[in-house]
């Protein structure tokens, strides 16, 4: 590796930024996605600070680009070396090259990794007054080896529940990291970009409005929405459902020509508008962190019905501000019960506008955005 890394500091030298940064930031990419548009309001609450981010992967969309390309910040597509396999060398000379231009800025500059490969190997290149970061927007067991031969150089792990504390205690008595790191560990919630004054009151009339918004994936299983769908309309439930998101190599070909896949959203109003115009919410992952996607819905009054993982019930109360399935681990026993639930709830339209009204009240409460902006800049070491 060190022939490599040394070429891509010559590289760097020959060929330095143009400017000084304040904040150097590595994202995996920019595709639709909650994680990337939880990384993007990241961005915003240095709005004040030189910036630049380099993303290490390819991005198999840009629907979130636009949230990146901001008046203070300098985007750096890199991935042609990082992400590809076959020349694995070129990630090393990148090391090299972004290592040189962070040890080379005049004054320390902060560096931030959103759940990055590349932005973790980096980390023993850099000198050891540079202030290290990260969101970890999940616990993997699987990306354990990813972070952890490198958790000595990083400073605050920023986690997203109290349940990921555990979690992560439990990971580094398993394989040896000693409990110090623990204290490293800071919870901050995400944010909402934008939460309405306003309740947006709506009526559940039937039939109700499903709707699931996302990507798809093993971590998704929009397989056992498309079961749910089944189940419901063999029992001629009053029960209309929308899928938007990058699903269409994901759903069989009926649901693809009868308006359930609506396609991809772009975020911002158009996602908006989806939250309006539908009721529930249903989402049956694996795991998660707490996805954007329901606190956005809920900032709109949709209700969830949802997976009761990680630190979805840290923020849901069943029955209360949405549905906590509880059967995540049998995915036909998971399909069985979100129907269920559809059925106990269709028509009880007095009761639905209640636990509207509560998330829409927990939204406005905890999703806003002052504390979020104050504790990134602390992290980051910009704060006043």
């Amino acid at each position: 590796m060190f022939p490599f890394v040394l070429a891509g500091k010559i590289l760097g030298r020959i060929y330095p930024l143009d400017e000084e940064f304040d904040v150097f930031f590595f994202f995996p990419g920019y595709a639709i996605g909650g994680a990337e548009r939880v990384n993007s309001e990241i961005i915003k609450t240095v709005e004040d600070k030189r910036v630049i981010i380099f993303f290490t992967k390819k991005s198999p969309n840009e629907g979130m680009k636009h949230f990146f390309e901001r008046p203070n910040v300098v985007c750096r597509e890199i991935s042609r070396w990082t992400d590809n396999k076959w020349q694995y060398w070129n990630s090393f000379i990148h090391r090299g090259i972004c290592s040189h231009y962070i040890n080379r800025q005049k004054k320390a500059p902060a560096v931030f990794i959103g759940q990055c490969n590349f932005g973790y190997k980096l980390l023993p290149h850099l000198k050891r007054e540079i202030r290290v970061s990260e969101l970890i927007h999940m616990y993997d067991p699987k990306f354990t080896w990813v972070w952890a031969p490198f958790i000595r150089f990083i400073d605050t792990r920023v986690i997203v529940g109290e349940i990921f504390r555990q979690k992560f205690a439990d990971c580094y008595r398993r394989v040896g990291i000693p409990e110090k790191y623990l204290h490293r560990l800071k919870i901050i919630f995400y944010r909402l970009e934008y939460v309405p004054e306003q309740f947006h009151e709506r009526n559940f009339e039937l039939p109700l409005k499903v709707y699931y918004a996302g990507r798809g994936g093993p971590q998704k299983r929009v397989w056992i929405i498309v079961d749910i769908i089944r189940k419901c309309r063999a029992l001629h439930l009053p029960v209309e459902f929308k899928l938007a998101g990058p699903l269409r190599d994901e759903l069989p070909e009926d649901l693809l020509s009868d308006g359930t896949y609506v396609g991809e959203l772009q975020g911002g109003q158009d996602m908006y508008r989806f939250h309006r115009s539908n009721d529930i919410l249903l989402m049956t992952s694996a795991w998660e962190g707490f996805p954007l996607v329901i606190m956005e819905a809920m900032a709109f009054g949709a209700i969830p019905l949802v997976s009761n993982i990680d630190a979805i019930p840290e923020h849901i109360r069943h029955g209360e501000s949405g549905f906590l399935l509880q059967a995540t681990e049998n995915e036909e026993l998971l399909a069985i019960e979100a129907v269920e639930n559809l059925k106990s709830i269709i028509g009880s339209r007095l009761e639905l506008r209640r636990m509207s009204d509560a998330a829409f009240q927990y939204a406005n409460t905890h999703f806003g955005a002052v504390g979020f902006r104050t504790k990134y800049r602390e992290i980051l070491g910009f704060l006043q």
